[in-house]
């Protein structure tokens, strides 16, 4: 699990994220708990840790989470297994922004449809405010750091809370990029849904409204 952070404002859109992905080359749910909680503060410790445990693991700082879609910013988490894929994903413009749910692999779909690669579900519209995908660490990391700022949050404070957390957890990388764009859109929501839209085309994802 990563750190995403994205603001949506009235005049302007921010998104930033670690550079980190995490394999674990079999189940050690001890690890993961250690992890993703806050307890590992940095890669010496992780390594020692998976030694102590047996833990096979594979990490990259190279992966990238967030980037440019046209004019909008796009951002995603995932969680990946030999038989699933799961993605949280969020598309970002000025004054509103669109959280979606994917799961794609095995089982996934209506069996003969072009949606039986995965299933995009929207989990959420937004207008203006910040939102976080990551652990339950980082998460609150974030979501502290935003509270002291009295929730004032800006490009600077997002590149604050990426480098904080870089430094408190292994979970997430030290290495970070934050985009931003203030293009606006005459009609965000629209923009966000065309995007999405046509993303579940080139990708063959059924696209599901909230139930």
């Amino acid at each position: 699990m990563s750190l995403v952070i994205a603001l949506a404002a009235n005049r302007e859109a921010v998104i930033g994220a670690d550079r980190r992905a995490i394999a674990f080359l079999g189940s050690c749910p001890k690890l993961e708990e250690e992890l993703y909680s806050g307890q590992i503060e940095n890669d010496q410790e992780l390594a020692d840790r998976a030694r102590e445990l047996g833990a096979t693991l594979q990490i990259s700082d190279v992966r990238e989470k967030v980037w440019r879609r046209g004019d909008l910013l796009v951002g995603e988490v995932t969680e990946i297994s030999a038989k699933l894929s799961r993605r949280r994903r969020i598309y970002l413009a000025p004054g509103a922004s669109l959280q979606v749910d994917i799961t794609s692999g095995e089982g996934v779909g209506a069996k003969g449809t072009k949606g039986a690669g995965g299933e995009a579900k929207i989990r959420a519209w937004d207008d203006v405010g910040c939102i976080v995908f990551g652990n339950r660490f980082t998460q609150k990391l974030a979501y502290e750091e935003a509270g002291q700022a009295g929730g004032k949050v800006n490009e600077a404070l997002i590149k604050s809370i990426l480098e904080k957390a870089g430094d408190k957890t292994a979970s997430v990388s030290r290495e970070y990029i934050v985009l931003r764009s203030d293009i606006k859109q005459s009609d965000p929501k629209v923009a966000l849904l065309k995007a999405l839209e046509e993303d579940c085309k080139e990708s063959g994802w059924r696209l599901c409204a909230p139930q």
